[in-house]
């Protein structure tokens, strides 16, 4: 049985991992993703998990395609669960 707020966990770490690979501040991510830096810092704390816009926005500001970040996602989900 999959945990509840494990996805949402997750998310937020690869979000992270993400941001500081290409030396982002969470301002700067926020920015560019016409966000909040507080929403991004949230996201990245599991305290909230991202509506679709929301992923949309945030991987066009990470420079990929969305499908990519939730594969990031659903990767580290399945090898959590094994």
């Amino acid at each position: 049985m999959r945990e509840k707020g494990l996805p949402t966990l997750i998310f937020g770490e690869v979000l992270q991992e993400l941001r500081l690979r290409q030396a982002l501040t969470q301002d700067q991510l926020a920015e560019l993703a016409d966000t909040e830096r507080s929403h991004i810092s949230a996201l990245e704390r599991a305290e909230k998990g991202p509506a679709l816009a929301t992923i949309f926005r945030l991987a066009d500001a990470l420079g990929m395609p969305a499908g990519e970040l939730i594969g990031l996602v659903e990767q580290r989900l399945k090898a959590r669960q094994a």
